[in-house]
């Protein structure tokens, strides 16, 4: 089944969950899709899903590649690549910030893999969906009046009940933004004892290039080179007495650890907020199946006289529905898409400052 890619129908606002203001999730999907990057994206989504249909054709398999097969394709660098990249400057980097890289790594992993998983349920969603505007399209046209109405309503809510698909994947979902949530607070506070390191660092060495210079025109005017040589001495072991939680590295080597540190925060909280934003997105679509399920299971439970009367009322309700509940699956698939695609952009962004670490 080929991926569905629609551009939006509705106007509706999302709200931020890391902001009390309101923001258009539509102007923001509007503008990352005039974007070459996601034009480039969406060709190898496209391109490997084609290829993944034509394999299995043949198959009753659904023709939508797998939430594995997503995130070992899709996902730039892999995790193998950002792994032996890791290994290579594991000598040069601290190891606490080492242990953070790796898990900013992990994280995202884990994040895309979340990611091709509810596309997944998507696409599954879509598959059970299908039979039932089918039948909807059936009752409506027949009318409520023509018998076995009850029975078909009741295959209904029995057979779209996509409730087992997003329950697992919600369950994963909270848990990689527990993930991410926890990462970006310890990458924020490994990053500030750093970046409080530095500043110390270069304010001592500010004060010793002060007193240096105090000292030595001391003793060219009193020549006092016994004095120098004591006062001089204890030069050396001031570094190593404020640098010890750090071990002894340079000014430059915890430079490039707060470079790397913080590009690894700048991608845990994008992250963190498109995780926010997808899990709201899943709670809406689930409210509007949820609303969908009462009112189907709402015509087979009623005994009155009235309800033939409330099942084509209820027909009626469910095709207005129709185009809310599509643009919904619509807007969280593009999001998913989207997420993806700024994990990728943050790992890279991430991986260059560790390279360039690297060569200094």
């Amino acid at each position: 089944m080929p991926i569905k890619f629609n551009i939006f129908r509705g106007s509706e606002e999302v709200t931020s969950p890391t902001s009390s203001s309101r923001f258009d999730l539509r102007e923001e999907y509007t503008s990352a899709f005039r974007t070459d990057s996601y034009n480039e994206f969406w060709a190898r989504v496209l391109d490997l899903t084609l290829s993944h249909g034509k394999a299995l054709q043949g198959h009753s398999t659904t023709k939508f590649p797998s939430s594995h097969f997503f995130t070992e394709q899709l996902l730039d660098p892999d995790q193998e690549t950002a792994k032996k990249v890791l290994a290579g400057t594991r000598k040069d980097n601290h190891p606490e910030a080492h242990n953070l890289l790796s898990d900013y790594y992990l994280e995202t992993a884990n994040a895309s893999l979340v990611c091709g998983q509810l596309l997944k349920d998507i696409e599954q969603i879509r598959l059970r969906y299908r039979p039932l505007k089918l039948d909807l399209r059936s009752i409506n046209s027949d009318g409520p009046t023509k018998g076995g109405f009850d029975k078909r309503f009741a295959d209904l809510a029995r057979t779209f009940d996509p409730f087992d698909y997003f329950a697992t994947s919600q369950q994963q979902l909270r848990k990689v933004q527990d993930g991410s949530s926890s990462l970006l607070k310890r990458l924020n506070l490994w990053r500030r004892k750093a970046l409080a390191k530095l500043n110390h660092i270069t304010n001592i060495k500010t004060v010793l290039a002060i007193s240096f210079v105090i000292i030595a025109t001391s003793a060219a005017v009193i020549g006092a080179c016994i004095a120098v040589n004591i006062l001089v001495a204890p030069l050396f072991f001031f570094p190593t007495i404020f640098l010890s939680p750090f071990r002894i590295i340079s000014n430059k080597s915890l430079r490039r650890i707060v470079s790397q540190l913080d590009a690894a925060a700048k991608g845990a909280y994008i992250l963190n907020r498109d995780l926010d934003t997808i899990s709201r997105l899943v709670e809406r679509l689930r409210d509007e199946v949820e609303h969908m399920m009462d009112l189907i299971k709402m015509c087979f439970v009623r005994r009155d006289d009235g309800k033939r009367r409330l099942a084509l009322e209820v027909v009626r309700q469910l095709w207005r529905n129709d185009a809310s509940f599509n643009q919904q699956l619509d807007e969280l698939e593009e999001h998913l898409y989207l997420c993806f695609m700024t994990i990728n952009k943050t790992r890279n962004m991430v991986m260059k400052e560790i390279l360039v670490g690297s060569r200094i």
